[in-house]
């Protein structure tokens, strides 16, 4: 059971105990005197922005990749039909004479 009897009163956010652990403390971001300031962090615009980027950009740019790729392999099948009909057809004529 935990006595309390090492309790430190006056702990620093960079104190560390003999075991190696930071301790748990939390820090307080200032008195902030204007309230009326947005405290956005930098981080989330970025996140923003990436997103935006990703919607705007990189979304339509696979979508047209991906119809191309849907048209060509279309085209593609539509081909081997051509050409399977005229192989038939080649196998016919031969048969034939």
């Amino acid at each position: 059971m935990a006595t309390g009897k090492f309790k430190k009163k006056n702990r620093g956010a960079d104190d560390v105990n003999s075991s190696g652990r930071v301790h748990n403390i939390m820090v307080s971001m200032g008195d902030g005197a204007d309230k009326d300031e947005p405290n956005i962090p930098w981080s989330l615009l970025i996140t923003v922005l990436v997103l935006c980027i990703v919607l705007v950009l990189v979304l339509p740019v696979m979508g047209i990749a991906y119809m191309d790729m849907n048209n060509a392999t279309a085209m593609a099948m539509e081909e081997a039909r051509k050409m399977r009909e005229l192989r038939v057809r080649i196998l016919l004529e031969m048969k034939g004479e």
